[in-house]
C-alpha cells in the first residue's frame, strides 16, 4: 500500500512514514536524541478517534499544544537567550499569532494526516516568519524556504508562469516529503534530519564522520556545525516551550481559530487572477496572499489548475464561474516582439488600448525590442470596445464614501485611489468622485510586486548599521521589522528581516 504526497507527484511506501500516534513522544538527553514509541497508545488511540479529538479544540494554539513532545535538554546553557525574545514581549508573540493564521492550520493538518511530529508544523516560523514571499540571502523562497534545485529534486514546478516552492500546498508537501526521507536517512533521529534540512545532509553527515573519527557523540547538540544551524533546533524547541505554557514567558498567546482559513477550488485550463477575485468577491491581495506561487497576471496554462480562496466564498465563486460564458474568461498570451512591431499595432490587434498594454507589463516607455516578450490579455473584459469610460459622479447633501460605494458597487478603497483622497478628508457637496468598470479597477500591476522579503543571516563581526548601510535602508527599520529594541545585540547566525523594493538587492 502507498501514499500519494499532494502536488509533489512521488509515492512514498506506507512503511517508510513514522507509524505512531500523534503523541509522539521524544526522549531527549544532553547528549543524544531517541525517538520512543508507546504501543500501548497505539493500541488506545487509533487514528480516526485522534483526529477527531483534535478537530474539537476551538483554539488551534491548543491542537499544537496537545501533540508537542520535544524539548531543549536540561542542562543547554545558551537556551535563556533564545527565551529572550519572547519573554515579557507581548509584540512579538502577538505577531506569531497574526503570521500563522493563514497557513498554520494547513500544515498541522497536513503533519497530523502524515502522522509525523506536530514540531514539523512550526518550522515555517523559523524558516520564514510564514511569508511566502520571504527569499533567503541564498536564494531560498516560500514558507519552507527551498532552494532552486533541491525545489526541482523534491517535483516543485517553477517557471514562467509559476513557482511551486511558494505555493503553500505544494511546498508542504514537497517539504514533509523532504523532511521524511531525511528522517530515514539519519536512522530516524529528527533533530538530525531537521538540521540537514536547513543546512543540508552533506553538511550534517560531514560534522558526524569528524566526530565519529574523534569518539565524540554523533548527536545533534553534539556536532559541529554552522551558526545558523545550531541556532535552528534552540529556536523552534523554544517556539514550542512558548505554545505550551505562554504565561511562563510572561504574555498571553492570541487565539487562532481552529479551522481551516482557505478552501482549495478548481478551475478552468487558465483564469485571469483579477478576474477570478472579482467572482469570488475579494479584493486582488487577499488572493495574491492565498495563491503566492503564481507570478503573473493568471495561473499557468499547464497547471496547476487551482486556487485557494477564503473559507465560506468557495461556493459563491464557483457559482459565479460556472454561470459565465467560456469566451467571456480573459486569457493570456506570452507575445514574442517581432520586427517592425511597435505597441499600437500590438494594442490594436488585441483590441485593448495602448496605456492598458504599457501599465500590464511596468513599461514607461513605447520603446520595445525585438525577440522580447510581453503579456497581452484576450477577452471582452479587456476589449476597448466593451470598457465603459469613466464616469463622473457628483457628491450630493448625505452622501458618503460607504454610500457612494455600496450604490455602484465598488469598495470604499477603490474610491480612494481613484480618486486620490484621504478618508480622513470630507466629501464635499459638488465635488467629482471617478468610478471605473468592475474591470477596469482591475487594470495596474499585480499586488505583491512592490516589496519583497530578504531573510538575512547575520555574520561574525555584523552590527544593525553594517546591515543597513549595506541594503541602504534605516537601523531602525530593521529593529521595526525585527521586533528588536535599541542598542540589543544581535548575533551570529540570527536571521533578521530585511523589507526591500522590488529588484532591489538581487
Amino acid at each position: 500500500m502507498s501514499l500519494q504526497l499532494l502536488g509533489v507527484g512521488k509515492i512514498i511506501p506506507e512503511m517508510q512514514l513514522i507509524k505512531r500516534p500523534f503523541y509522539i513522544f521524544l526522549v531527549l538527553s544532553a547528549c543524544t536524541a531517541i525517538n520512543s514509541h508507546n504501543p500501548e497508545l497505539t493500541d488506545k488511540t487509533s487514528l480516526e478517534e485522534q483526529q477527531i479529538l483534535n478537530e474539537t479544540y476551538l483554539d488551534l494554539w491548543e491542537r499544537v499544544r496537545g501533540g508537542l513532545t520535544v524539548k531543549l535538554p536540561d542542562d543547554f546553557s545558551e537556551a535563556e537567550r533564545y527565551r529572550k525574545r519572547y519573554k515579557d514581549n507581548q509584540h512579538t508573540v502577538n505577531r506569531i499569532s497574526r503570521t500563522g493564521q493563514r497557513y498554520l492550520f494547513h500544515t498541522v493538518k497536513r503533519a497530523e494526516e502524515l502522522n509525523l511530529p506536530i514540531e514539523l508544523a512550526l518550522v515555517p516560523f523559523i524558516e520564514s516568519g510564514f511569508d511566502p514571499y520571504a527569499q533567503s540571502f541564498y536564494g531560498a523562497t516560500g514558507i519552507w524556504q527551498f532552494l532552486p534545485a533541491t525545489g526541482k529534486e523534491w517535483g516543485l514546478k517553477s517557471n514562467w508562469w509559476y513557482d511551486g516552492k511558494k505555493d503553500v500546498i505544494a511546498s508542504t508537501d514537497a517539504a514533509y516529503q523532504f523532511l521524511i526521507s531525511l528522517h530515514k536517512r539519519f536512522d530516524g533521529d529528527w533533530l538530525l534530519a531537521l538540521a540537514a534540512y536547513n543546512a543540508g545532509p552533506r553538511r550534517i553527515q560531514k560534522a558526524i564522520r569528524k566526530n565519529n573519527s574523534l569518539g565524540k557523540p554523533t548527536d545533534f547538540w553534539s556536532l559541529d556545525l554552522p551558526q545558523e544551524t545550531e541556532a535552528y533546533i534552540p529556536k523552534l524547541l523554544v517556539l514550542c516551550e512558548l505554545i505550551k505554557d505562554p504565561s511562563s514567558f510572561g504574555v498571553n498567546l492570541p487565539s487562532i481559530a481552529n479551522r481551516p482559513y482557505f478552501v482549495k477550488v478548481n478551475t478552468p485550463n487558465q483564469l485571469d487572477l483579477m478576474q477570478a477575485a472579482d467572482l469570488a468577491g475579494i479584493t486582488p491581495e487577499t488572493l495574491y496572499e492565498l495563491n503566492p506561487g503564481f507570478n503573473q497576471w493568471a495561473t499557468d496554462p499547464s497547471g496547476p489548475h487551482y486556487l485557494l480562496l477564503p473559507s465560506g466564498i468557495g461556493d459563491r465563486f464557483e457559482t459565479q464561474l460556472s454561470s459565465m460564458e467560456k469566451s467571456s474568461l480573459v486569457q493570456w498570451d506570452r507575445y514574442k516582439i517581432k520586427k517592425g512591431d511597435n505597441l499600437t499595432l500590438i494594442a490594436k490587434k488585441y483590441s485593448i488600448e495602448l496605456n492598458v498594454l504599457k501599465e500590464i507589463n511596468q513599461m514607461e516607455e513605447d520603446l520595445i525590442i525585438a525577440g522580447d516578450e510581453i503579456m497581452v490579455p484576450r477577452g471582452p473584459a479587456w476589449a476597448k470596445t466593451s470598457i465603459p469610460r469613466v464616469k463622473n459622479y457628483t457628491v450630493v447633501k448625505g452622501d458618503s464614501f460607504w454610500a457612494i460605494s455600496k450604490k455602484f458597487n465598488v469598495s470604499i478603497r477603490d474610491l480612494t485611489l481613484w480618486n486620490s483622497v484621504n478618508l480622513q478628508t470630507p466629501l464635499q457637496i459638488g465635488q467629482q468622485i471617478k468610478i471605473f468598470s468592475k474591470y477596469e479597477r482591475a487594470r495596474g500591476k499585480p499586488p505583491n510586486k512592490k516589496k519583497r522579503t530578504l531573510l538575512y543571516p547575520v555574520k561574525s563581526g555584523d552590527t544593525l548599521s553594517r546591515i543597513a548601510s549595506r541594503f541602504s535602508i534605516r537601523v531602525k527599520d530593521i529593529e521595526k521589522w525585527n521586533e528588536i529594541k535599541p542598542a540589543e545585540i544581535i548575533y551570529p547566525g540570527q536571521v533578521l528581516k530585511i523589507i526591500l523594493d522590488a529588484g532591489v538587492g538581487k
